[in-house]
């Protein structure tokens, strides 16, 4: 794979972000929210989040991750 140094950059920003949450995806998230809040602080930017519905979210997730039906047999 080509690299530079900024893709060198954003990966050991990535790595060390990783170890920080301790491979937990919510940590991580807070993590990476707490930098972009004082990044948009330094700058004077302030960046607005998407937040997808439901069915944006279904619709792109792979056929192994969308949710099964449950039938009445199941649950009983």
């Amino acid at each position: 794979m080509l690299t530079n140094e900024l893709l060198e950059a954003k990966y050991r920003a990535q790595r060390a972000l990783a170890e920080q949450g301790g491979d937990d995806l919510h940590s991580y998230a807070q993590n990476v929210h707490r930098i972009v809040q004082g990044a948009e602080r330094k700058y004077g930017l302030k960046f607005r989040y998407r937040r997808a519905n439901k069915k944006t979210m279904l619709s792109r997730a792979t056929p192994a991750a969308q949710p099964r039906p449950v039938s009445r047999e199941t649950v009983a």
